[in-house]
């Protein structure tokens, strides 16, 4: 059972600084709540998605899943504080809550902060624990390699992996940078979550990992700058009408 258990975490390690492999093209009907929960969002009105955004989490995803030659968790950080989609800026990385011990509370079998099958959300939806965590097995359906509940993790559970990507366009099965740093570790680590095995871990920022980004709330509602400045501009206008004096 050690010699398994070490071959896993052996595997994970080397699988982060392994080329990608291929997504899914399309989403798998059924599997998961994806297909009533991520809205789609066409910022620009070109036809194409640009976003998803999340009712149960009320955040919105980029649905451009991966970022190819965004690698270390530095430039994640730095690329998705700048991101600019059509004018909608105020993005930022995933998320998770560290519950537990500060750093990795391992487990095989789930239900806490680091390991295979992490916390998604609170029973009462109330608490988030992990934005990514959620996406890859509530909205999307996916497994991890262990099964939830299984402390011994001996085989992988049937059809574990990345089955489902939904409509997202190039999510691949591989580490994702997190948005938080990994305590006691500040410096050197960062959270990620491998979407592949369903793996929640803190890894050397310096490693290479891929990155999505998430916006708060719908981005449908948020209006672009050039959108705001011209509101601004009219209000301006009818209170200038408004104080004008009488003649």
């Amino acid at each position: 059972m050690r010699v398994h258990r070490q071959f896993i975490l052996s595997s994970l390690a080397l699988a982060a600084l392994l080329p990608v492999g291929a997504a899914h093209a399309t989403g798998v009907s059924g599997q998961g709540t994806w297909e009533t929960t991520l809205l789609p969002r066409d910022i620009n009105g070109d036809g194409a998605v640009d976003a998803f955004y999340d009712t149960v989490l009320d955040v919105s995803w980029l649905a451009d899943g991966a970022v190819i030659g965004v690698t270390t968790g530095g430039e994640a950080s730095a690329w998705a504080a700048n991101l600019d989609v059509h004018g909608i800026t105020g993005w930022r990385l995933p998320t998770m809550i560290d519950t537990g011990a500060p750093g990795c509370d391992h487990s095989f079998a789930g239900g806490t902060d680091c390991g295979f099958n992490p916390q998604t959300i609170s029973q009462d939806g109330q608490t988030v624990f992990s934005e990514m965590a959620h996406l890859g097995f509530v909205s999307l359906g996916n497994k991890a390699y262990c099964l939830p509940g299984d402390s011994e993790c001996m085989a992988p559970q049937p059809d574990w992996g990345l089955t489902n990507t939904g409509g997202f366009r190039n999510l691949y099965g591989t580490a994702y940078w997190l948005g938080l740093a990994f305590e006691p570790y500040p410096v050197d680590m960062v959270w990620t979550f491998d979407t592949q095995y369903g793996y929640q871990n803190g890894f050397p920022q310096e490693w290479e990992g891929l990155s999505i980004a998430v916006h708060a709330g719908d981005v449908a509602a948020v209006p672009e700058p050039q959108t705001s400045a011209l509101l601004l501009l009219g209000v301006a206008g009818v209170l200038a009408t408004v104080r004008r004096p009488s003649v």
